[in-house]
């Protein structure tokens, strides 16, 4: 029984992988779950016994490259650092998941001005939590008097910002920057600003 489970989850997988190999290329609109199931080695309809529809596909794929993104940063262990050491956590981790899935990165900000209405919301509604996580992070630093006293939802902007900017040239242009190097950068200018 437990053979089959496993059988269960490495075929899912399997879809997942295809999936992010065949939308990185040809786009959310323009993949076919045919493409998708060529790439799995299956049959169309082995997709359908996994996922309703594309959409659940593409959402149950980003859901699980997020479980990835977010344990690579061990969210646990952040809550004892300090907003520095937090930050620099933040950018490496984000800097380090681009480099080694630039499929699936390309996907997630190269995609989003054709996605549908519901793609839109549902990635909508998960920017809305990674926001609200990171002004918390930055209102408690502001209360135990680790920054000075900012619009916390404008520091988070410019922070998101930030991260949202590095993946042309990380995934398009194979910047070749240590992550650790471009971490500590910008936590940095986070911190003391660009002023001499």
């Amino acid at each position: 029984m437990k053979e089959s489970g496993k059988r269960v989850q490495n075929k899912r997988d399997i879809i997942l992988d295809a999936a992010v190999q065949v939308f990185s290329v040809k786009g959310y609109h323009n993949t076919r779950m045919e493409e998708i199931a060529v790439v799995a080695g299956i049959g169309k309809g082995t997709i359908y016994e996994y996922f309703d529809s594309k959409l659940q596909l593409f959402q149950d794929m980003m859901e699980s490259s997020l479980q990835v993104y977010y344990t690579r940063m061990d969210m646990p262990k952040l809550e004892t650092l300090t907003f520095e050491e937090r930050m620099s956590v933040l950018f490496e981790s984000h800097i380090t998941f681009c480099r080694e899935n630039k499929e699936l990165t390309r996907i997630v900000f190269w995609d989003t001005e054709i996605w549908d209405e519901d793609l839109k919301d549902w990635t909508y509604n998960l920017r809305n939590e990674k926001e609200e996580k990171l002004t918390g992070i930055i209102e408690d630093s502001i209360k135990r008097g680790e920054i000075r006293n900012v619009d916390a939802k404008l520091l988070t902007l410019l922070i998101i910002g930030s991260l949202g900017s590095l993946w042309v040239p990380i995934t398009l242009e194979d910047w070749d920057i240590s992550p650790a190097a471009m971490a500590a950068q910008l936590t940095d200018i986070i911190m003391r600003g660009i002023k001499v």
